[in-house]
This record gives structure tokens, sequence and C-alpha cells, in this order.
């Protein structure tokens, strides 16, 4: 695991410089698309890279994103667009994918909200529904379209009190020209929204520690600490080579994240005597890594219940 070499190698390089932007952040992240070609590897170095919880969340995001495509080139931001006025889920998604009248072509018809990184992204990954089948399932594509397309208009959505510097978006989409080759191969569902959630947590889970060791290297934090977070790290980079859709995968996961818990937890009584500014952005941004936390219990009942 080379990451963790670099890591170890790198911690006395003290806190990163303040990131004052969006846009200094991805040169940031840039460089590390550069360096590593994993997306673990990328998320973990970005995070590492990041001055703040936000900066690392956006790391393992977009990580997370070319785990679930390979496809995707490195550099562009992308943003993953399914939730409705609904919810996510596949009866939710009333936004519609049809061919033109005379069929030279595909239009995309609808709206979505809560699309992270929406509002700076150049390209999004937008589910949409083809039409029911005949037993009343609607069956979802996803389609990949540019950030600047005829028809989209992206709206910034209010600040959600945490990570403020990572701005989420509504979409609206009129009639929005879709070639062929833009429209994703397999489910929607099951081969792209479903497995995202798993990616997600763990590029997330490894960018947030990746943060958090570069602190506690500035910082001069215990040295168990320290080698508690290496520790996980490298948990997090052997899972993210598993199906994200085993159940024992989830059942890993389960332990993982109560350890990485403690292990944020336990960073709470450092922050005290460390930069202040970076203190107070930590703590405002906490509630970020429980997120969802409810879909994740359920997931991993789920698991457990296969056995």
């Amino acid at each position: 695991m080379k990451i963790l070499d670099w890591l170890l190698s790198n911690g006395s390089r003290g806190q990163p410089a303040e990131i004052s932007s969006f846009d200094e952040w991805r040169d940031v992240f840039k460089r590390a698309s550069t360096d590593w070609s994993d997306p673990m590897e990328r998320a973990i170095a970005g995070g590492f890279l990041s001055d703040r919880t936000g900066y690392a969340f956006a790391a393992g995001y977009e990580s997370a994103l070319r785990r679930l495509l390979p496809s995707l080139p490195a550099e562009p931001i992308v943003s993953l667009c399914v939730t409705e006025e609904k919810g996510a889920r596949p009866s939710d998604i009333v936004s519609y994918l049809r061919k033109t009248e005379n069929e030279a072509a595909w239009v995309l018809n609808g709206s979505k909200k809560f699309a992270t990184l929406a509002p700076d992204a150049e390209r999004l990954l937008v589910a949409a529904s083809v039409g029911i089948t005949a037993d009343g399932k609607n069956m979802i594509r996803m389609v990949l379209v540019d950030g600047g397309a005829a028809g989209l208009e992206v709206e910034p959505m209010r600040d959600l009190g945490i990570v403020p510097e990572i701005r989420h978006g509504a979409l609206t989409l009129r009639n929005v020209r879709v070639d062929e080759e833009r429209i994703l191969h397999g489910d929607g569902y099951t081969d792209y929204i479903k497995p995202f959630r798993t990616i997600e947590d763990l590029h997330v889970q490894a960018a947030v520690t990746g943060y958090i060791f570069r602190a506690a290297c500035a910082y001069k934090w215990p040295r168990t600490f320290k080698e508690e977070a290496i520790s996980l790290l490298a948990c997090i980079r052997a899972l993210a080579g598993e199906d994200p859709l085993s159940p024992r995968l989830h059942i890993a996961m389960g332990g993982l994240g109560r350890q990485l818990s403690s292990l944020f937890d336990a960073a709470g009584p450092f922050w005290d005597k460390s930069d202040e500014t970076a203190r107070k952005r930590w703590f405002r941004d906490m509630p970020l890594l429980s997120v969802a936390g409810g879909s994740r219990a359920r997931r991993l009942d789920n698991a457990w219940a296969q056995y």
C-alpha cells in the first residue's frame, strides 16, 4: 500500500496552506489525481492535501464517482443527480428520457435537487426514467450531461449549515438533447445509484481520515492516534476492492464505522490545543459523518439477514 508510505513520509509537512476557494481546492485535487490513478488512493491523498473536512469530502466524493464509473476522466468535477421532490427511490424518479419525434436523438426533461457539487460541475450524471414495465417497474437509466448543455439550468441551493464550501444544486432540464453514447449501459438503479451509496461512504471516510491524519501530524498529536488512523486507512483501502453490494462488505463496514467514530471522537481534546480556525471547522462539520446513518443501519441489518 504505497499510499500509506506516502502519508507517513509526508506527515512532517505541517498543515496545508489555507485554501481560499473551491477553484483553488480543485487545482490541489487535480495534482492528487495526477499522482494517484486509483480512486481510493486519490481520495486519501486528496483528504491529506485538504485544509478542512469540506474539501476532504469533495475529494472522496469525486474519487467515488471514478470508482463507480472508471471511464470518467480524472479532472472534471462531476455531480451525481438523483434526488427529486419525493426522494431518490426508483419510484420517485419522474424525470424522463425520450426519443425525439424523428428518433434522431434523445431528450431529457425533469428536475433534481440536493445534487452535490452541481453548481460547480462540468459534467452531471443524471438519473431518468425511460418508461414503466408491464409489472409497474420504473426503468431508470443514467445519462451524462455537460454542465453547459442547452436547456439545463442549475440553481445553487441554500447553505445546509455544514461544509459550506460544498455547494448543492437544484436542476431543471428542458428538452436537453442527449446523444446515444451519453446514455450509460445497464440499470440506472442497481448498477449505479444503489452501489454508489456504499462506494461514496468508503471513499469519503478514507478522505476524512486522510485529513485528520495530516492534522494529527501537524499538531503533534499522540503517535497512537496516528497509528490508529493508518490502521483504519489500511482497512478501508482493502475493503474498497469488494463488491459494493455484497453483504460481507456491509458487515465489515458496520465495525469500521464504529471504529472511525471512536477515532474522530478521540480527536476532540487534541483540537483544543491546535489551530482555532481548524478546530471550529472540524466540530461544525462533524454532523456530515452521520448523514444517511439510518440508511446505513438498514443496509447492515439486511446484510446480517443474509446469514
